[in-house]
């Protein structure tokens, strides 16, 4: 419900202020035009001011309450002619109850005139109400509608993720099936490293922006399961300039291209597989780099599977752009580059 603009302080005061500058020009007027009394000036301008304003702020309270379901132009003209009407006589009446020698004749003398200014005035106070309140209530559409899309938004993200840990997760497990026979002792310890990976993942708000020392820290737990399973035969090249440790990153967006490197590099091949990952900062933009080698036939040619899609769209989600993330081939290598905008956190903060 739309509250009453006048019981904001600022507003209040603005009002306050306007009747007491159409009291002082009344008093002004009666004193030094027209000879009157200052006692008299005083309770005659006083009387019609205070009411008149009663009249407003009750006039614009109740729009607070009550919604036109139309701008009706009636209740702009029509209403403040009926409440000056009531508004002259009652000040009439309490003037002279409070005065005995009663000035009717200034009175009858500048009627017109106080029916002018009075309707004016409560007219204009019922045409700020409606314009106020119809604000108010565009503003709060507004906001509910980026509230739906937030959550919107969110849902998605989260449905995301509820794709991505599945996929890895069954990677994980089926590269522990196949070390339980062989292997037991890398079986056990890949499983309590996918333990250690999937509860700092849980802790993970999948909105979060990390630094990307943080996401680096995390994407190791992931490569340290990789490594129990593909041992010497896979080696990770990292080239990080030390101003990116702090520049922030969605959590979670590397490891999905690191796991399709090396699904499409190790997996089904004996071969040793090189992935670089080189970090660097341009024009306030967080570049992130990813090469690994495939082969022509490879499936991985055309893309990469889940991964791409996958962060693509949820940069867009994020940032609203979608050329965050390209992906590209080059004399047998594979490369995949992500420009994260560090503007993006700074105006998040403010």
């Amino acid at each position: 419900m739309a509250r009453n603009p006048l019981l904001k302080a600022p507003n209040f005061l603005y009002f306050l202020g306007i009747l007491l500058v159409l009291m002082g020009v009344q008093v002004s007027f009666m004193v030094w035009i027209r000879d009157f009394n200052l006692t008299i000036a005083f309770i005659d301008a006083g009387i019609h001011w205070l009411l008149l304003g009663i009249i407003a702020f009750g006039l614009i309270n109740t729009f607070s309450f009550y919604h036109p379901p139309n701008y009706h132009f009636v209740i702009t003209l029509i209403s403040p002619l009926i409440l000056v009407g009531i508004w002259e006589e009652l000040s009439l009446w309490i003037f002279n109850q409070l005065v005995a020698d009663s000035q009717l004749a200034w009175m009858q003398e500048t009627l017109p005139f106080r029916l002018t200014v009075g309707y004016l005035l409560l007219a204009n106070a019922i045409g700020f109400s409606l314009l106020w309140y119809r604000l108010d209530e565009r503003n709060e559409q507004e906001k509910r509608q980026r509230e739906v899309e937030r959550m919107s938004k969110e849902a998605e993200l989260f449905k995301l993720r509820q794709q991505i840990q599945p996929h890895f997760l069954f990677n994980a497990l089926n590269s522990i099936n196949s070390l339980i026979g062989s292997r037991p002792k890398d079986a056990r310890q890949m499983t309590h490293k996918l333990s250690d990976f999937l509860r700092g993942t849980l802790k993970r708000d999948y909105n979060d922006l990390l630094s990307l020392e943080e996401e680096i820290t995390h994407l190791n737990l992931y490569l340290d399961l990789e490594q129990v399973r593909f041992g010497h035969r896979l080696k990770i090249e990292r080239e990080m300039a030390e101003e990116c440790l702090e520049a922030k990153i969605p959590s979670l967006l590397i490891q999905p291209l690191i796991e399709n490197a090396i699904k499409y590099g190790l997996y089904g091949t004996t071969e040793n597989l090189v992935i670089s990952l080189r970090c660097w900062m341009s024009r306030n933009n967080l570049q992130i780099e990813i090469r690994n080698p495939y082969e022509d036939e490879s499936s991985a040619i055309g893309g990469t599977g889940f991964g791409l899609p996958s962060i693509k769209r949820r940069l867009y989600l994020i940032y609203g752009r979608t050329d965050l993330l390209e992906s590209r081939q080059e004399n047998g290598t594979f490369i995949a580059q992500l420009s994260i905008p560090q503007s993006h956190v700074q105006s998040t903060n403010r």
